[in-house]
């Protein structure tokens, strides 16, 4: 049961501990996924192949790398100010209370941007095995990899987007908003 704290709501200090929970298991999670943006860099320094095949595998696994190293960067940032919001929220700081809605907003938009380069990156990738396995019909396999990028696209999006929804109701809230003076 919630405390009530002399007429002074509970939320932004639930919020605040949810938000450095879930920032802090995002953030360990997303920081190692960040070495996917060293593959590619990694990739351009090894000798050049000398079979096509191979000059495109190096290309595919650079694209897919590439892709899942910018979900973890913007899962990291996003994580990142979540702490830092987390805190605010903790302590009843008036600026944790605006920050919280942008940073819903943002985060909103950050699941979209993560959902298109998840689908673009899973076909291009199924795209390019393919054609390597010499498929009659590569393009056949970029539809089937742009719907699995879509599947995995739509978990993200419901996996990610319910707490933003949550902070941007709760947080609106001309109540909590005037709890948060500190």
């Amino acid at each position: 049961m919630a405390q009530n704290m002399g007429g002074v709501t509970a939320v932004p200090r639930t919020f605040g501990i949810l938000s450095i929970v879930f920032s802090s298991l995002v953030l360990v999670g997303s920081l190692f996924g960040l070495v996917g943006l060293v593959i590619p860099v990694l990739l351009k320094h090894v000798p050049p192949p000398t079979r096509p095949e191979d000059a495109e595998a190096m290309r595919m696994l650079s694209s897919m790398y590439l892709g899942m190293g910018l979900v973890s960067a913007i899962l990291s940032v996003m994580s990142a100010l979540l702490l830092a919001l987390g805190i605010g929220q903790l302590r009843y700081r008036r600026w944790a209370a605006v920050w919280s809605v942008r940073w819903g907003v943002v985060a909103l938009g950050a699941i979209v941007v993560m959902a298109i380069l998840m689908t673009r990156t899973m076909g291009s990738t199924f795209g390019s095995i393919g054609a390597l396995a010499q498929n009659p019909n590569p393009q056949a396999a970029h539809t089937v990899g742009s719907m699995i990028g879509g599947v995995y696209a739509a978990m993200m999006t419901l996996f990610y987007s319910p707490y933003p929804i949550l902070m941007l109701v709760y947080f609106s809230r001309e109540r909590v908003r005037a709890a948060m003076t500190a």
